[in-house]
């Protein structure tokens, strides 16, 4: 008799492609999203294991930070690199925003103008899957540079935003709250970069589901990024500078006015963090929901 042999700590292999581990509508074998590519259907999937450790080496630098202050005072030796790196990420991050709204705006103009949206419609596919298919598209046509413009937001970021928050609230003076605020404000910066392309291609298809007209819906789509950014930077700016007057209030105030000026600078750290950290990722996340609703009803209506 012959007995059945187990393999002892057999270790299984993921052999899935790269492709396979994202949403359907997102890869590039996709159908509705290859008709779009061209020959961008050969860019490589992107990789995220870089960009999780080099989080998770932040993360642990801030928070060994808290017992040990040199550690921080040693990691952001890298600020002057920052400096010099996040401003040119920041300009082709914006150009690959515009290339993103304005290439969404053209597939879904052109899907109106042909008249072959209802034929998409017949396919398994969600009408939320095939809106975010023609985001998907414009996407994988910037995602080298997306890739890249990601791990150097992961590298030189965290130096930049430890400088601003830290000039604010000395880390030394206010404790473990200024480490979590820069921990999180990081982790929003690089949850942004994942939102606020879906969120433009998809305002960009939007646009052209009601602009049929090519140009016109490219142009727009481009002026809805630059409204975008404007609003949010005016919004932050402001916010900084009523900030910084709180602060500024708090410590100068007399005994007599410290309740108010306390109660002033609570309300100015709760602002700053709905425009930094909520706002950021709140606005996109409903934008992506809400066009896609609502250009779902109009398509089922029409």
């Amino acid at each position: 008799m012959t007995a059945d042999v187990k393999p002892q700590n057999l270790i299984e292999v993921d052999d899935r492609s790269p492709m396979e581990s994202l949403p359907y509508w997102a890869r590039a074998t996709n159908p509705i999203v290859r008709r779009h590519l061209g020959l961008y259907w050969r860019t490589l999937p992107p990789e995220f294991e870089p960009i999780f450790y080099t989080c998770a080496f932040w993360v642990m630098a801030l928070l060994t930070g808290l017992v040990f202050p040199f550690v921080i005072d040693l990691a952001t030796t890298v600020i002057v690199v920052s400096v010099l790196v996040i401003p040119v990420g920041i300009i082709f991050y914006v150009r690959a925003l515009f290339s993103i709204a304005a290439n969404s705006a053209a597939a879904m103009a052109d899907e109106i103008r042909h008249n072959t949206m209802q034929l998409l419609m017949s396919t398994p596919m969600s009408l939320e899957q095939i809106f975010l298919g023609k985001v998907a598209s414009a996407i994988w046509r910037k995602m080298d540079d997306l890739i890249l413009i990601v791990q150097s937001a992961a590298i030189f970021g965290p130096p930049l935003i430890i400088m601003h928050y830290a000039g604010l609230f000395p880390l030394r003076e206010s404790g473990p709250l200024t480490t979590i605020l820069i921990i999180v404000m990081s982790i929003t910066a690089l949850l942004r970069l994942v939102l606020e392309p879906l969120m433009f291609g998809m305002v960009g298809v939007g646009i052209g589901a009601f602009v049929p007209f090519r140009a016109i819906a490219m142009t727009s789509a481009v002026a809805w990024v630059a409204f975008y950014f404007l609003l949010i930077n005016m919004l932050q700016q402001l916010n900084l500078q009523y900030l910084s007057a709180a602060l500024d209030g708090a410590r100068e105030a007399s005994e007599l006015l410290a309740q108010a000026a306390n109660t002033r600078l609570a309300f100015a750290i709760g602002v700053t963090v709905l425009i930094e950290l909520l706002l950021p990722l709140a606005l996109p996340y409903a934008l992506i929901r809400g066009v896609s609703a609502l250009l779902a009803r109009q398509l089922q209506a029409s």
